[in-house]
Protein backbone atom coordinates (compact mmCIF):
# COMPACT_ATOMS: atom_id res chain seq x y z
CA UNK A 1 0.00 0.00 0.00
CA UNK A 2 1.41 3.65 -0.76
CA UNK A 3 2.02 6.07 1.77
CA UNK A 4 -0.89 7.96 0.36
CA UNK A 5 -3.43 5.08 0.18
CA UNK A 6 -2.60 4.63 4.29
CA UNK A 7 -2.69 8.11 5.04
CA UNK A 8 -6.16 9.13 5.95
CA UNK A 9 -5.61 12.84 6.14
CA UNK A 10 -5.29 13.18 10.04
CA UNK A 11 -2.67 12.49 12.19
CA UNK A 12 -4.15 8.70 13.50
CA UNK A 13 -1.59 6.41 11.54
CA UNK A 14 -2.47 3.25 12.51
CA UNK A 15 -0.47 0.40 12.66
CA UNK A 16 2.83 2.21 12.72
CA UNK A 17 5.43 1.33 14.87
CA UNK A 18 7.58 4.08 14.91
CA UNK A 19 11.15 2.55 16.46
CA UNK A 20 11.24 0.10 13.32
CA UNK A 21 9.84 3.47 11.30
CA UNK A 22 13.02 5.12 12.89
CA UNK A 23 15.42 2.10 12.66
CA UNK A 24 14.28 1.42 9.17
CA UNK A 25 14.50 5.31 7.91
CA UNK A 26 17.96 5.62 10.00
CA UNK A 27 19.60 3.03 8.01
CA UNK A 28 18.33 3.96 5.07
CA UNK A 29 19.31 7.69 5.18
CA UNK A 30 22.64 8.01 7.50
CA UNK A 31 24.12 4.41 8.52
CA UNK A 32 27.21 5.83 10.16
CA UNK A 33 24.22 7.78 12.26
CA UNK A 34 22.16 4.67 13.08
CA UNK A 35 25.42 2.84 14.11
CA UNK A 36 25.65 5.14 16.37
CA UNK A 37 22.11 5.53 18.25
CA UNK A 38 22.58 1.60 18.68
CA UNK A 39 24.73 2.71 21.58
CA UNK A 40 22.35 5.14 23.09
CA UNK A 41 19.43 3.73 25.53
CA UNK A 42 16.85 2.76 24.77
CA UNK A 43 14.98 5.94 26.13
CA UNK A 44 16.67 8.24 24.99
CA UNK A 45 17.29 7.07 21.44
CA UNK A 46 13.27 7.96 20.53
CA UNK A 47 13.84 11.82 20.72
CA UNK A 48 16.92 11.74 19.17
CA UNK A 49 16.48 10.02 16.36
CA UNK A 50 13.12 11.69 15.36
CA UNK A 51 15.03 14.89 16.04
CA UNK A 52 17.65 13.63 13.43
CA UNK A 53 15.30 12.28 11.03
CA UNK A 54 13.10 15.57 10.60
CA UNK A 55 15.73 17.53 10.57
CA UNK A 56 17.75 15.59 7.75
CA UNK A 57 13.80 15.88 6.20
CA UNK A 58 13.68 19.69 6.29
CA UNK A 59 17.43 20.00 5.32
CA UNK A 60 16.65 17.85 2.34
CA UNK A 61 13.95 20.31 1.13
CA UNK A 62 16.23 23.29 1.30
CA UNK A 63 18.98 21.81 -0.20
CA UNK A 64 16.65 20.43 -3.11
CA UNK A 65 18.46 22.43 -6.13
CA UNK A 66 16.07 21.77 -9.23
CA UNK A 67 12.88 23.33 -7.00
CA UNK A 68 12.55 27.43 -6.87
CA UNK A 69 13.86 28.90 -4.17
CA UNK A 70 10.24 30.49 -3.04
CA UNK A 71 8.69 26.86 -3.13
CA UNK A 72 11.56 25.63 -0.98
CA UNK A 73 11.59 29.00 1.25
CA UNK A 74 7.85 28.39 1.59
CA UNK A 75 7.66 24.74 3.04
CA UNK A 76 10.62 25.15 5.19
CA UNK A 77 8.05 28.06 6.58
CA UNK A 78 5.42 25.83 6.58
CA UNK A 79 7.27 22.48 8.32
CA UNK A 80 8.13 24.77 10.82
CA UNK A 81 4.68 26.16 11.80
CA UNK A 82 3.33 22.31 11.80
CA UNK A 83 5.89 21.09 14.58
CA UNK A 84 3.55 22.61 17.49
CA UNK A 85 0.17 21.52 16.46
CA UNK A 86 -1.84 19.75 13.41
CA UNK A 87 -2.66 22.32 11.13
CA UNK A 88 -5.75 22.07 8.53
CA UNK A 89 -3.14 22.39 5.46
CA UNK A 90 -1.27 19.35 6.30
CA UNK A 91 -2.69 17.29 3.53
CA UNK A 92 -1.72 19.92 0.88
CA UNK A 93 1.45 20.63 2.56
CA UNK A 94 2.21 16.52 2.14
CA UNK A 95 1.05 16.58 -1.37
CA UNK A 96 3.18 19.50 -2.29
CA UNK A 97 6.43 17.62 -0.32
CA UNK A 98 5.72 14.74 -1.98
CA UNK A 99 5.59 15.97 -4.91
CA UNK A 100 7.92 18.49 -5.95
CA UNK A 101 10.48 17.22 -3.88
CA UNK A 102 10.85 13.30 -3.03
CA UNK A 103 10.93 12.66 -6.75
CA UNK A 104 13.83 14.91 -7.32
CA UNK A 105 16.04 13.22 -4.95
CA UNK A 106 19.07 10.92 -6.23
CA UNK A 107 19.64 9.76 -2.87
CA UNK A 108 17.16 7.20 -2.06
CA UNK A 109 16.96 7.22 1.70
CA UNK A 110 16.07 10.65 1.46
CA UNK A 111 13.61 10.26 -0.96
CA UNK A 112 11.81 7.92 1.23
CA UNK A 113 12.42 10.15 4.24
CA UNK A 114 10.37 12.96 2.37
CA UNK A 115 7.76 9.94 1.15
CA UNK A 116 7.42 9.25 4.82
CA UNK A 117 6.62 12.63 5.83
CA UNK A 118 3.26 12.21 7.21
CA UNK A 119 4.43 9.07 9.65
CA UNK A 120 7.21 11.27 11.33
CA UNK A 121 4.74 13.82 11.93
CA UNK A 122 2.40 11.14 13.39
CA UNK A 123 5.39 9.99 15.31
CA UNK A 124 5.87 13.29 17.01
CA UNK A 125 2.07 13.84 17.98
CA UNK A 126 1.80 10.85 19.58
CA UNK A 127 5.01 11.62 22.06
CA UNK A 128 5.15 12.33 25.71
CA UNK A 129 4.59 16.22 25.69
CA UNK A 130 7.84 16.82 27.27
CA UNK A 131 10.15 14.58 24.32
CA UNK A 132 7.96 16.40 22.22
CA UNK A 133 8.38 20.34 23.44
CA UNK A 134 12.40 18.94 23.31
CA UNK A 135 11.80 18.00 19.52
CA UNK A 136 10.10 20.68 18.67
CA UNK A 137 12.10 23.17 19.97
CA UNK A 138 15.46 21.96 18.66
CA UNK A 139 13.39 21.86 15.11
CA UNK A 140 12.31 25.02 15.28
CA UNK A 141 15.61 26.58 15.71
CA UNK A 142 17.61 24.46 12.88
CA UNK A 143 14.57 25.03 10.98
CA UNK A 144 15.08 28.77 11.28
CA UNK A 145 19.28 28.28 10.33
CA UNK A 146 17.88 26.30 7.31
CA UNK A 147 15.47 29.26 6.34
CA UNK A 148 18.73 31.88 6.80
CA UNK A 149 21.07 29.83 4.77
CA UNK A 150 18.77 29.33 2.21
CA UNK A 151 17.95 33.28 1.89
CA UNK A 152 21.31 34.09 2.15
CA UNK A 153 23.06 31.80 -0.54
CA UNK A 154 20.54 29.94 -1.91
CA UNK A 155 20.85 32.23 -5.08
CA UNK A 156 24.31 32.48 -4.96
CA UNK A 157 26.52 31.53 -8.38
CA UNK A 158 29.97 31.03 -9.70
CA UNK A 159 30.59 34.75 -10.10
CA UNK A 160 31.20 38.10 -8.01
CA UNK A 161 30.76 38.96 -5.50
CA UNK A 162 30.42 36.33 -3.74
CA UNK A 163 27.63 35.92 -0.78
CA UNK A 164 29.22 35.49 2.95
CA UNK A 165 28.17 36.00 5.80
CA UNK A 166 28.96 39.46 7.00
CA UNK A 167 30.58 38.99 10.77
CA UNK A 168 31.90 36.43 13.14
CA UNK A 169 28.36 36.99 15.14
CA UNK A 170 26.41 36.00 12.23
CA UNK A 171 28.47 33.25 11.58
CA UNK A 172 28.49 31.72 15.11
CA UNK A 173 24.82 32.45 15.09
CA UNK A 174 24.30 30.40 11.93
CA UNK A 175 26.48 27.61 14.02
CA UNK A 176 24.67 27.88 17.00
CA UNK A 177 21.32 27.39 15.06
CA UNK A 178 22.12 24.66 12.93
CA UNK A 179 24.17 22.67 14.73
CA UNK A 180 25.18 24.14 18.38
CA UNK A 181 21.01 24.07 19.65
CA UNK A 182 21.80 19.89 19.12
CA UNK A 183 23.47 20.12 21.82
CA UNK A 184 21.73 22.02 24.31
CA UNK A 185 18.74 19.27 22.86
CA UNK A 186 21.16 16.18 23.26
CA UNK A 187 21.49 17.64 27.34
CA UNK A 188 17.71 18.22 27.55
CA UNK A 189 16.77 14.58 26.30
CA UNK A 190 19.52 12.95 28.29
CA UNK A 191 18.26 14.22 31.79
CA UNK A 192 14.86 14.24 30.59
CA UNK A 193 15.13 10.40 30.22
CA UNK A 194 17.55 9.32 32.08
CA UNK A 195 18.41 11.73 35.28
CA UNK A 196 21.45 11.34 37.07
CA UNK A 197 22.45 7.83 34.90
CA UNK A 198 23.03 10.55 31.96
CA UNK A 199 25.26 12.90 34.39
CA UNK A 200 25.31 14.94 37.84
CA UNK A 201 22.00 16.91 37.46
CA UNK A 202 24.03 20.02 39.14
CA UNK A 203 26.31 20.05 35.83
CA UNK A 204 22.72 20.81 33.87
CA UNK A 205 23.59 24.98 33.05
CA UNK A 206 27.54 23.84 32.85
CA UNK A 207 26.41 21.03 30.01
CA UNK A 208 24.33 22.76 28.11
CA UNK A 209 27.22 25.75 27.46
CA UNK A 210 29.75 23.15 26.68
CA UNK A 211 26.98 20.92 24.27
CA UNK A 212 26.04 24.25 22.44
CA UNK A 213 29.96 24.82 21.92
CA UNK A 214 30.65 20.70 20.99
CA UNK A 215 27.47 21.50 18.25
CA UNK A 216 29.10 24.80 17.16
CA UNK A 217 32.55 22.67 16.65
CA UNK A 218 31.23 20.58 14.81
CA UNK A 219 29.39 22.76 12.51
CA UNK A 220 32.64 24.83 12.10
CA UNK A 221 34.65 21.86 10.99
CA UNK A 222 32.29 20.88 8.36
CA UNK A 223 32.45 24.89 7.11
CA UNK A 224 36.13 24.73 7.17
CA UNK A 225 36.41 21.33 4.78
CA UNK A 226 34.13 22.51 2.47
CA UNK A 227 35.41 25.93 2.03
CA UNK A 228 36.51 25.50 -1.44
CA UNK A 229 33.82 23.91 -2.41
CA UNK A 230 31.85 26.44 -1.47
CA UNK A 231 33.60 29.44 -2.71
CA UNK A 232 33.08 27.70 -6.46
CA UNK A 233 29.60 27.83 -5.91
CA UNK A 234 29.52 31.24 -4.65
CA UNK A 235 29.16 31.07 -1.25
CA UNK A 236 31.47 31.55 1.79
CA UNK A 237 30.57 30.96 5.08
CA UNK A 238 33.64 32.96 6.44
CA UNK A 239 33.07 36.39 7.78
CA UNK A 240 33.28 39.44 4.95
CA UNK A 241 34.34 41.22 7.56
CA UNK A 242 37.30 39.44 8.20
CA UNK A 243 38.38 38.98 4.70
CA UNK A 244 38.34 42.23 3.71
CA UNK A 245 40.70 43.24 6.90
CA UNK A 246 43.09 40.43 5.40
CA UNK A 247 42.99 42.51 1.86
CA UNK A 248 40.39 40.80 -0.33
CA UNK A 249 38.58 43.66 -2.33
CA UNK A 250 34.92 41.78 -2.45
CA UNK A 251 33.72 44.12 -5.26
CA UNK A 252 36.36 42.75 -7.59
CA UNK A 253 37.58 39.38 -7.28
CA UNK A 254 37.45 36.05 -5.15
CA UNK A 255 39.32 36.32 -2.26
CA UNK A 256 42.65 34.24 -2.86
CA UNK A 257 43.56 31.10 -1.55
CA UNK A 258 46.41 33.02 0.90
CA UNK A 259 43.50 35.55 2.35
CA UNK A 260 41.40 32.38 2.69
CA UNK A 261 43.53 30.42 4.77
CA UNK A 262 44.42 33.67 6.99
CA UNK A 263 40.86 33.46 7.90
CA UNK A 264 40.26 30.27 8.08
CA UNK A 265 43.01 29.90 10.47
CA UNK A 266 42.02 31.83 13.24
CA UNK A 267 37.94 29.67 12.78
CA UNK A 268 40.39 26.93 13.58
CA UNK A 269 41.93 28.01 16.31
CA UNK A 270 38.10 28.92 17.78
CA UNK A 271 36.86 25.24 16.39
CA UNK A 272 39.45 24.00 18.51
CA UNK A 273 38.57 26.07 21.07
CA UNK A 274 34.55 24.85 21.15
CA UNK A 275 35.39 21.23 20.66
CA UNK A 276 37.71 21.44 23.67
CA UNK A 277 34.37 22.13 25.79
CA UNK A 278 32.99 18.76 23.65
CA UNK A 279 35.18 17.09 25.41
CA UNK A 280 34.83 18.69 29.15
CA UNK A 281 31.23 17.82 28.20
CA UNK A 282 31.81 14.16 27.34
CA UNK A 283 33.84 14.14 31.03
CA UNK A 284 30.64 15.44 32.58
CA UNK A 285 28.80 12.04 31.30
CA UNK A 286 28.20 8.77 33.15
CA UNK A 287 30.70 6.24 31.96
CA UNK A 288 28.92 3.98 29.14
CA UNK A 289 27.00 4.29 26.06
CA UNK A 290 26.23 7.33 26.03
CA UNK A 291 29.88 8.86 26.45
CA UNK A 292 30.79 6.87 23.50
CA UNK A 293 27.93 8.37 21.18
CA UNK A 294 29.17 11.65 22.29
CA UNK A 295 32.65 11.13 21.93
CA UNK A 296 32.42 9.71 18.31
CA UNK A 297 31.86 12.84 16.44
CA UNK A 298 33.88 14.75 18.22
CA UNK A 299 37.37 12.09 17.47
CA UNK A 300 36.34 12.63 13.93
CA UNK A 301 36.16 16.08 14.00
CA UNK A 302 39.40 16.42 15.27
CA UNK A 303 40.50 13.90 12.78
CA UNK A 304 38.92 15.98 10.00
CA UNK A 305 40.18 19.39 11.46
CA UNK A 306 44.17 17.74 11.92
CA UNK A 307 44.04 16.83 8.11
CA UNK A 308 42.44 20.40 7.06
CA UNK A 309 45.62 21.70 8.90
CA UNK A 310 48.11 19.44 7.14
CA UNK A 311 46.20 19.89 3.68
CA UNK A 312 47.01 23.52 3.72
CA UNK A 313 46.03 25.01 0.35
CA UNK A 314 45.62 21.74 -0.90
CA UNK A 315 42.48 21.64 1.26
CA UNK A 316 40.90 24.12 -1.16
CA UNK A 317 40.78 21.94 -3.71
CA UNK A 318 40.54 18.79 -2.46
CA UNK A 319 37.69 17.32 0.10
CA UNK A 320 39.38 16.32 3.30
CA UNK A 321 38.04 12.56 4.39
CA UNK A 322 38.56 10.51 7.02
CA UNK A 323 39.75 7.35 6.12
CA UNK A 324 37.77 3.75 7.62
CA UNK A 325 40.28 2.81 9.35
CA UNK A 326 40.86 6.43 11.45
CA UNK A 327 36.84 5.82 11.62
CA UNK A 328 37.84 2.44 13.07
CA UNK A 329 40.36 3.54 15.29
CA UNK A 330 38.17 6.36 16.83
CA UNK A 331 35.29 4.30 17.70
CA UNK A 332 37.85 2.13 19.71
CA UNK A 333 39.04 4.80 21.24
CA UNK A 334 35.30 6.13 22.10
CA UNK A 335 35.21 2.84 23.70
CA UNK A 336 37.67 4.19 26.33
CA UNK A 337 36.64 8.18 27.10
Amino acid sequence: MTLLGRWDGSMNLEGIDHRMLGRDLLKRVSRSFYLSMRFLPGAMREPVSLGYLLARASDTIADTEVAPIMVRRDCLARFRESLPETRPDFPEFYAEVIREFSPRQSHEGERELLQRLPDLFGWLTGMDSQNRAAVIDVLREITIGQAWDLERFGEAEEATPVACCETAEELETYAYRVAGCVGAFWTRVGFLNLGDRFAEPALAEVMTGDGIAMGKGLQLVNILRDTGEDLRQGRCYLPRAELKAAGWDDESSLPSNAILLAVAETWRHRCREWLSQGWQYVAALRRGRVRFATALPLILAEATLDGIEAAGERALTEKIKVSRSEVRKAMFRSLWC
